[in-house]
């Protein structure tokens, strides 16, 4: 093989090298849908509910490793005529939890992983009619893989307001008048030091999702890839 076809060679491995390891585009992980039909709940996001908020979602609902940057809830299924997302601050926080849809406790700081991480803190308010969703760009992109655990929301809200009206968004579980309809999300809420739980229900929500960075073991590899290919860089070079 001549030197030019060796630096050709050299240079498409690494075009190929840089493909692999690139990032994909966003993607979406919708956990909960079918929503329950005429039916919804205002807990966390609308009506002037202050406290503090968790909901679990099962790790086999996600397809692998992902970054998270987005978060959405989605008004379609029971309108209660509220025109504005009511106003006060969400704290909002994700973390990795060994806390499943039927074992999340009534103890608020058990249920939070090591890796908790504050994604959003802000007010929602916002104009509103019956069939729209509301959606949480996230500040601080959470790295999730399914393989360590469970993924938990937790959300502390302060001075929240309805003014407007209250807002039902989509939910799953609600199963002939009993809150233990599913085995993919489970909840605990109050506005107090310990909390009430509802196994096997949820809001549904759309995570906003892309592939998280390379392992270190990949881009070892291609840094080790790209090293070997040095002296045939090199002599390509030289008859230029």
């Amino acid at each position: 093989m001549s030197r030019t076809k060796l630096l050709l060679s050299a240079i498409l491995l690494m075009l190929l090298c840089v493909i692999t390891v690139a990032p994909v585009f966003a993607d979406d992980t919708i956990i909960g849908s079918p929503a329950d039909a005429g039916t919804g709940n205002c807990y966390p996001f609308g009506c002037a509910y202050s406290g503090e908020y968790q909901q679990v979602y099962t790790s086999s609902q996600f397809a692998g490793p992902v970054l998270i940057t987005g978060l959405e809830f989605f008004n379609t299924q029971f309108d209660y005529g509220a025109s504005a997302m009511n106003s006060g601050n969400w704290a909002i926080s994700l973390s990795t939890t060994s806390s499943d849809w039927n074992t999340i406790g009534t103890t608020y700081a058990n249920n939070v992983g090591a890796d908790n991480s504050l994604v959003f803190n802000g007010d929602l308010s916002q104009p509103w009619s019956f069939g729209n969703a509301l959606t949480i760009a996230l500040t601080n992109p959470f790295s999730y893989d399914p393989s360590q655990g469970n993924l938990l929301m937790d959300v502390n809200v302060t001075g929240a307001s309805d003014a407007n009206g209250d807002i039902y968004f989509d939910s799953n579980g609600y199963n002939a008048g009993s809150l233990n309809g599913n085995s993919i999300m489970g909840r605990d809420y109050s506005g107090g030091t310990d909390g009430n739980v509802d196994n096997g229900y949820g809001l549904v929500t759309d995570f906003t999702t892309t592939n998280p960075v390379p392992e270190p073991s990949t881009l070892l590899m291609l840094g080790t890839g790209l090293l070997g290919l040095g002296p045939f860089l090199r002599r390509g070079l030289r008859i230029l």
